[in-house]
């Protein structure tokens, strides 16, 4: 009989897709949790209420509502728990975008259920999931920036493992392929910062990509209306727009970007055979990864049309190719946690 995992994770659900075929290869029952959907209540009720208190200038706790059923966060995690007490699985995984409240951690904890978490969210949110380390409510925990390790382990937590890993890796041949559409591409959130880059690259290379929330004031730029796309991006366009891309653009929100890790595009490109040009980040010297000068670090807009110019017009030899399919395999697969996850059942 096989084993049932829980695995809960939200939007973009392409992550969380990835991971879900990673565990049927290996023989598992996988059942999915859906952590985006928003409580029945919070617009009729919570959301103008809410409203009301700060149009009233009212001070209130910021977690009000968070602690009953009526908000997200309280219907999600009574939700989940519902679930695991149906399916009653041999283990279960978080993709931590959307938080399951503490007191329902607890519980399944409480009753047995291994808990293994993947820790995805920025900086901010790691007051949260420091309380839930400091709980100890999970087996083994997953971050996908090693600046979280230290402060893992200050409160106690054991089982930290790091880095993320991507999707599992297209055919070598799309990989290796050279015959590409763009010349770069991008998929991320406006801010000035990024703006301001990607009015340099396209001042001399306008053919790319780019894509993702806040860009649309710009579409009737004409330095941006040709490069400008709408639309959802789930794994699977993803990777075919990264196979279409020659280099792939890392650009952190703000010129100085800190030390909040990299974001899952670094190994999702790289796994597509794409050179990746980002921003320094502490989290590269530490990235056990074969990438051989597949990471290419730029400080300005004016250093990174200079790697451009390098890049896009380099032949690829034998010995490059070598390099492209060494990177993209080191970055690829989440068997690495269903290992883990298996490993840690034979334990228990």
């Amino acid at each position: 009989m096989r084993q049932t995992i829980l695995i809960a994770g939200g939007y973009p659900h392409h992550l969380p897709q990835a991971v879900i075929k990673a565990f049927e290869a290996e023989g598992w029952q996988v059942d999915f949790f859906d952590l985006s959907p928003e409580s029945p209540w919070h617009r009729p009720l919570v959301k103008p209420v809410r409203k009301l208190i700060h149009s009233l200038r009212i001070k209130r706790h910021p977690e009000t509502f968070d602690k009953t059923i009526l908000s997200n966060l309280g219907w999600r995690s009574h939700q989940w728990w519902k679930r695991m007490q149906q399916v009653r699985p041999a283990a279960a995984l978080l993709l931590r975008g959307n938080r399951i409240a503490l007191p329902e951690l607890k519980a399944a904890a409480a009753a047995g259920y291994p808990l293994f978490c993947w820790m995805l969210e920025p900086i901010a949110a790691l007051p949260s999931f420091l309380l839930e380390a400091r709980a100890r409510v999970h087996r083994e925990i997953f971050v996908y920036s090693q600046g979280y390790l230290e402060e893992l382990k200050n409160v106690g937590a054991q089982g930290i493992y790091y880095p993320h890993r991507a999707m599992e890796m297209p055919r070598p041949d799309l990989v290796l392929n050279r015959r590409r559409r763009y010349q770069w591409s991008f998929l991320g959130g406006h801010s000035p910062w990024r703006e301001k880059v990607l009015c340099a690259v396209l001042s001399e290379f306008p053919n790319g990509f780019l894509q993702g929330p806040r860009w649309n004031r710009l579409k009737k730029d004409p330095l941006f209306s040709d490069v400008l796309h709408e639309g959802y991006f789930g794994q699977e366009e993803c990777v075919a727009l990264y196979l279409e891309s020659m280099v792939g653009l890392d650009i952190s929100g703000k010129q100085e970007p800190g030390a909040s890790g990299l974001t899952m595009r670094v190994p999702e490109l790289l796994a597509c055979g794409c050179k990746v040009l980002l921003q320094p980040s502490p989290e590269i010297e530490a990235l056990p990864w074969k990438l051989g000068d597949r990471l290419l670090v730029y400080r300005t807009p004016e250093e990174l049309i200079e790697l451009m110019r390098r890049e896009l017009v380099a032949p690829q030899d034998e010995a490059a190719a070598k390099e492209i399919l060494a990177a993209a395999q080191s970055v690829v697969g989440h068997r690495v946690l269903v290992e883990h996850v298996t490993r840690a059942l034979a334990i228990i």
